[in-house]
């Protein structure tokens, strides 16, 4: 299950706005050595952040687009995939 951080205040379109929520954010990191190429990462990533490199293995590509559901982490049959938990944004004060 998910869960997000505690109510914060966010800069939309110049204006403050009290008690947006900031999404999770994680870092996707792949051991290139430990990856067999089977691609279950790609296809069922919901967030889409990672693609097929030219070596056939799984790249990183749109890392900002990572919510930490940890998906890849724990599917991945050869445990080549870690997810390290990211700090959300702060809003712009």
């Amino acid at each position: 299950m998910m869960m997000c951080s505690e109510p914060a205040t966010v800069q939309v379109e110049g204006r403050m706005r009290a008690g947006a929520r900031r999404m999770p954010r994680g870092e996707v990191h792949i051991f290139d050595n430990w990856c067999k190429g089977c691609g279950l990462c790609i296809v069922f990533c919901p967030a889409d952040v990672l693609v097929l490199g030219v070596d056939s293995r799984p790249k990183a590509i749109y890392p900002e687009r990572c919510t930490a559901c940890r998906w890849c982490e724990l599917h991945c049959p050869d445990f080549a995939i870690f997810v390290a938990d990211l700090e959300p944004e702060q809003g712009a004060s």
